[in-house]
């Protein structure tokens, strides 16, 4: 089984974070040296109370979240967060769209009701800002990712889930740094099928193999996004 999540921690991504916009995961520990009301034995409890936006790491973005009427998590069906699918190698520099023509040669590989994860090279800049401030408005904003046309191609054939390894499932030349259309994101939502950002960690272990793959965030009620654990093990 591989693991193909980044790390929920402190440091990490997230959009717009040093405009302050949205901070990175805030974390509090509640320690009780001296016991709880629970008892006797119950002084080494530990409990966490944890704030984020729930577009970080690797989490999935419910079709509500681009597009009125679309489902919201907890009306997404189950069979969008287990399933099985091939991980492609489509590998993409800054701002580049995965086209149809990067996608076209995997055509017999993808099947109906498929999960498809995209690997572009991309997760390997994954970084915090605390360790790389740089590198991680460079992650966010530089990255590649589908446009409209490869978008397409996945929903003609009928796919269930698409994951990918870039932060968002459009290139940044469709998001707000660019032209603002978000066009995949659109045009996968508008037939219900959910997209998983920020794929990393094991990736490339599997890449080029067909995987059993799961998916699934809390049933978060009326949630526009949550982060996820991505697992794959090859068939």
């Amino acid at each position: 089984m591989y693991d193909l999540s980044v790390p929920f921690q402190r440091d990490m991504p997230s959009y717009y974070f040093y405009k302050n916009y949205f901070q990175p995961p805030m974390f509090s520990v509640f320690s009780q040296p001296a016991g709880t009301l629970l008892g006797e034995g119950t002084a080494e409890a530990y409990v966490t109370h944890v704030a984020f936006l729930t577009h970080t790491g690797t989490h999935v973005d419910a079709p509500a979240h681009w597009r009125v009427g679309g489902h919201f998590l907890h009306e997404v069906p189950a069979d969008h967060w287990l399933g099985e699918g091939p991980v492609l190698s489509v590998k993409k520099g800054e701002m580049a769209d995965i086209l149809v023509a990067d996608l076209a040669p995997y055509e017999a590989e993808v099947q109906p009701g498929d999960f498809v994860v995209i690997n572009t090279g991309w997760h390997h800049l994954w970084t915090g800002p605390a360790a790389d401030r740089e590198g991680a408005i460079r992650y966010m904003e530089r990255a590649p990712g589908l446009c409209r046309e490869s978008a397409q191609w996945l929903v003609d054939r009928g796919v269930a889930t698409v994951l990918v390894d870039t932060p968002a499932l459009d290139s940044c030349a469709h998001m707000g740094y660019g032209d603002g259309s978000l066009e995949s994101h659109t045009t996968l939502f508008a037939h219900n099928i959910p997209g998983i950002e920020s794929v990393g960690g094991e990736l490339d272990e599997v890449t080029g193999r067909r995987c059993l793959i799961t998916c699934a965030p809390v049933r978060y009620v009326n949630g526009d996004a949550f982060p996820v654990r991505v697992l794959a093990i090859p068939l």
